[in-house]
């Protein structure tokens, strides 16, 4: 009898002492605030552990994410991450994450990871179609979830992305601007992606500004191997292409969807949101997001 109970004993310290190294090998990082914060609908005061696949709600204070890889981020009021060991999700508002380069962000289906070390990036999300990227400190790319590099982010930029379904865009094309140098290769002014271009008629253009409208054929988006675009039109200006608020903006497609559903991302330099965050002139108010899957 006496043998039973201790068998019993041992096999109930046994799953307590796996359920607590389960419990711990799941928590990722701490939150921590000076009000009160959301973990997954439930209000709780800082600083709480947080947990992979937790939805973490700012209060009318920002909050502070400190994840057990060494990054962290700061959640301005009102803001929405789900949070994973690997990297987070902004479903709502403004965040500023440090070492992006270790922990990258989801905005809208796009990926922003640090392209330096120790990266760090502000990044508002607006709604299911609109978000903004500001790197602070080191350059920052944006990509799709199929690994296509939709811009580069330099330290003072701030681009914009809007997301639409509009059809009047076929076939993964996209549009870049810039001046045509050797080997063929176009700097987008908007973006800051080099492309390597392939069609007729571009030798007699090497040097000049042009925009041209193609699509993504190949190659792996680096410092040393742009992606090749296939030019289906091209105009030569008599005036360098425009860079910031009110220019023509990009246009990709390529491995961005939905539920199944295509979107293109425009790509424009400017904003107003990452401003108004840093004003402090943003609401609490979330407003209705599509859920991002990882």
């Amino acid at each position: 009898m006496i043998l039973r109970l201790q068998s019993a004993i041992s096999l109930l310290t046994c799953s307590c002492l796996v359920a607590v190294a389960s419990a711990a090998s799941s928590n990722i990082g701490l939150v921590m605030t000076t009000g009160e914060v959301e973990i997954d609908g439930s209000r709780v005061p800082g600083p709480a552990a947080i947990f992979s696949g937790s939805l973490i709600s700012a209060g009318d204070r920002s909050s502070n994410l400190q994840f057990v890889d060494g990054t962290s981020a700061v959640m301005k009021p009102g803001a929405r991450v789900t949070v994973y060991r690997e990297h987070s999700v902004l479903q709502h508002g403004v965040t500023m994450q440090r070492g992006v380069d270790r922990h990258s962000l989801l905005a809208n289906g796009l990926r922003i990871s640090g392209a330096s070390p120790n990266a760090t990036v502000l990044v508002g999300v607006k709604d299911a179609s609109y978000f903004e990227v500001a790197a602070q400190d080191g350059e920052s790319d944006v990509w799709t979830a199929s690994g296509n590099l939709v811009a580069r982010v330099e330290p003072g930029m701030t681009l914009n992305f809007a997301l639409s379904q509009d059809s009047g865009n076929k076939g993964g094309s996209l549009d870049v601007c810039g001046d045509l140098q050797q080997n063929y290769l176009l700097t987008d002014v908007q973006s800051n992606v080099t492309y390597q271009l392939q069609g007729a008629g571009l030798q007699s253009l090497v040097g000049k500004s042009i925009r041209i409208n193609g699509t993504i054929v190949g190659g792996a988006p680096s410092g040393t191997t742009p992606q090749v675009i296939a030019v289906s039109t091209i105009k030569k200006l008599n005036h360098p292409c425009v860079n910031g608020p009110g220019a023509a903006p990009a246009a990709s497609i390529t491995g961005l969807s939905k539920g199944g559903i295509a979107f293109w991302v425009f790509v424009a330099a400017g904003g107003t949101l990452l401003g108004l965050a840093a004003a402090g002139a943003l609401g609490t108010s979330p407003s209705p997001v599509t859920p991002t899957t990882p």
